[in-house]
């Protein structure tokens, strides 16, 4: 489920059913079954899109939903659901051992431009703040130091705010096997996939129906096509060891959400010996290579899916649990 569908789901709902509610983990800790951003959205009529992570409590959070859309006048409020047996006040009924809080939200169909703009801001890839408080929802332009997903709270007073429309976009450098299969995964998670290769006609980048762009040019220019900061990842697997130390010289030293290169440990000793008069060890900290989790992967698909994985991982260990006190 993209953004777009949500938003311009929920846009509809409101148009036929009047009222919605929105279902929306803000903050979450430990083993609990949905992170902070999930979503889930039910209209009036029953029909819902999204996952707050299913199970007995998200049956549970649906009936305070079905609720709050049959209940004149109602307004959002918070849910703090403990996953252990132990706390009698919040139990959710899941041994788990986590919490997390589900803002429930209600849409009324005056809400119907704020919502379309949502759905049109994702569709577009531009980026807009969503700010939901107990007052209202509203829009606004997110800075370049805002985070994704952030839950401000002090006391009764809280805020929810989260970046819609900015996709993460994954570079991935060469386009072998490997890169194939990484373009697969990343697609299902949702990142916007860009492959580049110098090399013309390479059947695995003509096979390759999951990157929103393939690029042929030289690895020499390769600086000038990747953008910086903390929405993009690059993955650096070219078909030798010299492209891989040409692209790695030119984007060592640049700020990314994520730095990976393929290989074994002995070729990355060997380049990282190669550069080494030129980078600084704490510049090369920020490399991840050999590149993904080790879990003895040998095939392009295992190679793939163990670099999901570390993303998955340094993701959800980051800004994704962003919660901070309000003054």
């Amino acid at each position: 489920m993209t953004d777009n569908n949500f938003w311009q789901w929920l846009a509809d709902a409101l148009q036929t059913n009047k009222r919605a509610v929105l279902l929306l983990v803000v903050a979450s800790q430990g083993s609990s079954p949905g992170k902070i951003g999930a979503k889930m959205a039910v209209a009036a009529d029953g029909s819902s899109i999204g996952t707050i992570g299913g199970g007995a409590v998200e049956q549970w959070l649906l009936q305070q939903a079905q609720t709050l859309l049959h209940t004149e006048n109602s307004v959002p409020y918070l849910c703090l659901e403990m996953h252990h047996p132990s706390n009698i006040a919040h139990q959710s009924g899941q041994l788990c051992g986590g919490e997390q809080t589900v803002l429930l939200y209600p849409f009324f169909q005056k809400n119907i431009g704020l919502v379309l703009q949502l759905a049109e801001a994702a569709q577009q890839r531009q980026p807009v703040l969503l700010i939901l408080s107990a007052t209202g929802a509203t829009l606004s332009h997110p800075d370049s130091k805002q985070p994704q997903r952030q839950f401000l709270q002090h006391d009764e007073n809280w805020q929810y705010q989260e970046i819609i429309g900015q996709s993460n976009r994954a570079y991935i450098i060469g386009g072998g096997h490997v890169s194939l299969a990484l373009s697969q995964i990343l697609s299902l998670l949702e990142f916007d996939v860009v492959v580049i290769e110098e090399r013309e006609n390479v059947e695995t980048v003509t096979a390759n129906h999951y990157a929103q762009e393939k690029l042929i040019v030289p690895y020499a220019q390769i600086a000038e096509l990747i953008e910086t900061g903390r929405f993009s990842y690059v993955f650096i697997m070219t078909h030798s060891h010299e492209t891989d130390q040409q692209v790695l010289v030119q984007l060592l030293d640049k700020p990314f959400a994520y730095l990976g290169m393929l290989g074994s440990r002995r070729k990355t000793q060997q380049i990282r010996e190669n550069l080494a008069a030129q980078f600084s060890a704490e510049i090369w900290q920020q490399l991840h290579a050999p590149v993904g989790l080790a879990i003895n992967s040998h095939t392009p698909m295992e190679i793939a899916i163990s670099i999901a994985a570390q993303l998955i991982q340094l993701k959800n260990s980051e800004s994704c649990q962003n919660i901070t006190k309000m003054a």
